[in-house]
């Protein structure tokens, strides 16, 4: 792609070279004061080397950087440089000049008659490359966004894809059933199980219809990652030991929902299944808008066989570049039996 650029601006500075050899023929051919000896002809070429030159600096360095900031100043520069390029040509030809204003009765006229000519012509050169170089760089321009609107429908079909692939009933279904059975054996209806199918219900309610939004109340999803562990120690009849710690106030911060559920959810999977097994959470809100998680667990399998949840954490990572691009930054510390993710987001 990139030499594909490079090709289409050999092509137009080799365009802008054919055009300049064209105004070479007809400014030497056609012009008012016609060369009538070699002298005069390599003045012409002299005054078109000029105007070259003038020309050339003027539509590669003024005309982009002092258009944009000031048209005023732009259009007094592009007059001096006028100016200086017919007064140029009036000086290398004033012999011829001085020959015409012998057949006119007013030398004043005639000067101004011939420098008026001599303006108009090169400011018709200035205006037809300027135009040129104009057309130019509205092509480039239109390319341009063409291509950045191609990128941004192939970005959001990808992430259309992507959002499809992430199915929520997928995600983690082993985890309600598993529930499902824990509640389902407790069919005593006491304070305690009202209790337990209440959080159940947050819990189906919050995934199945809060989650499926692009954000959520943050405050909302810690109240559904407290349950979550709740119901999962219960699941694991209490042989696991959790702590979970929320520094600061969520306020109204929105995060993209289940943010940190794979790394929870891999780690009290993975914990020690005896009960020597912990998991150590926290979240840290005080340095707003930066939002900082860690997730500490010990286990006794390696974590690296475990394709299920390689499958998880790249989910996540997609999701993370897609949500919060360079906003984030993830970094996991592992040793013999201990595995550590740390994620900081800055969700503003």
């Amino acid at each position: 792609m990139k030499n594909f650029g490079s090709y289409k601006k050999f092509n137009f500075q080799l365009f802008k070279l054919i055009l300049w050899v064209s105004m070479a023929v007809l400014f030497t051919g056609f012009s008012l004061l016609l060369p009538s000896s070699p002298a005069f002809f390599i003045h012409e070429v002299s005054v078109f080397l000029f105007l070259f030159i003038v020309i050339n600096l003027h539509i590669s360095y003024v005309y982009p950087r002092v258009l944009k900031k000031n048209k005023w100043l732009y259009l007094l520069v592009l007059t001096l440089s006028l100016i200086l390029c017919t007064c140029f040509e009036m000086y290398m030809f004033k012999d011829s000049v001085n020959i015409i204003c012998l057949f006119v009765n007013d030398k004043r006229i005639a000067y101004l008659v011939c420098f008026g000519y001599v303006a108009i012509r090169d400011l018709a050169l200035f205006c037809f490359f300027l135009w040129v170089e104009s057309f130019h760089r509205m092509v480039l321009l239109y390319e341009q966004t063409e291509r950045i609107h191609k990128e941004e429908i192939l970005l959001l079909r990808e992430k259309q894809e992507f959002e499809k692939k992430f199915s929520r009933v997928k995600l983690m279904p082993h985890y309600f059933f598993n529930i499902l059975e824990t509640v389902h054996s407790r069919t005593v209806l006491n304070k305690e199980n009202r209790e337990l199918f209440e959080k159940v219900k947050f819990i189906l309610y919050y995934f199945l219809v809060d989650a499926e939004k692009e954000k959520v109340e943050l405050e909302k999803e810690l109240v559904f990652y407290n349950y979550y562990i709740e119901l999962e120690k219960l699941r694991r009849n209490g042989n696991i030991t959790v702590r979970f710690e929320i520094l600061g106030e969520p306020g109204e911060i929105s995060i993209i929902p289940l943010l940190f559920e794979p790394l929870i959810g891999n780690a009290m999977k993975y914990a020690k299944r005896d009960e020597s097994g912990w998991v150590e959470i926290g979240v840290d809100i005080t340095q707003q808008p930066n939002i900082s998680f860690h997730c500490k667990n010990n286990f006794s399998e390696p974590r690296a066989s475990v394709h299920s949840s390689e499958s998880g954490l790249k989910i996540l990572q997609q999701r993370l570049e897609f949500c919060y691009r360079n906003n984030y930054r993830y970094e996991v510390i592992q040793s013999d039996d201990i595995y550590e993710v740390r994620l900081t987001v800055r969700v503003a």
